[in-house]
């Protein structure tokens, strides 16, 4: 597997997975700022294929406005993509969040992650309720309680909207954690393959 330094998101792995074991056609991601995760969802999809895309091959539009000189630019994310030569199976779109839930785009699975509290998950769980329900997957950034602690104050943290959204968290219960949202009847074994025994 051959996929970016995992740094502070030790799960990457287990998003490559999800990519390898689904085969998604449509890929949307939500919040690529430097690139790690596109990188990790394109090299996945590369690995599936081989080098050489053909028409049917898994694709990823990635959205951000990349306005915090914390997450870098367009311009670099796109460099970093480049280098590892996943350029093919990404193209980088600058949209606000709230912009793209107005659009009707469809996709196979999507990974979310935009500074994520509860209020930003409901909003994306409204949106993907029916294409959820028809077997699109949704992964995202947090989901924990440890991750909540640290959901600006003010806003809602994800847990309170847990029995909503009906997510299951996908990692240990640490800061930097990840979770999905699936048909339960679809994918049955999703949930035995990649949630941790202490989340079950």
């Amino acid at each position: 597997m051959n996929i970016p330094s995992h740094g502070k998101y030790q799960w990457l792995p287990l998003l490559y997975n999800f990519i390898n074991q689904l085969k998604p056609k449509k890929v949307i991601e939500l919040g690529p700022a430097t690139g790690h995760t596109t990188i990790t969802m394109a090299q996945s999809l590369k690995d599936n294929i081989g080098n050489t895309p053909p028409i049917y091959a898994g694709h990823i539009n990635s959205y951000d406005i990349w306005d915090d000189q914390y997450w870098g630019t367009q311009e670099n994310c796109q460099k970093e993509i480049n280098e590892w030569g996943v350029q093919e199976f990404v193209t980088l779109k600058h949209l606000d969040f709230y912009e793209w839930l107005k659009t009707e785009e469809e996709f196979d699975f999507l990974y979310f992650d935009i500074d994520n509290d509860g209020d930003k998950l409901l909003k994306l769980y409204e949106r993907t309720k029916s294409q959820i329900e028809k077997g699109s997957v949704v992964v995202f950034e947090g989901g924990s309680e440890e991750r909540d602690k640290y959901v600006k104050e003010g806003l809602t943290k994800m847990n309170e909207v847990k029995d909503i959204v009906g997510y299951q968290v996908l990692s240990e219960n640490v800061k930097y954690s990840v979770s999905g949202i699936w048909n339960e009847q679809i994918y049955a074994k999703v949930y035995e393959q990649h949630i941790p025994e202490s989340g079950r």
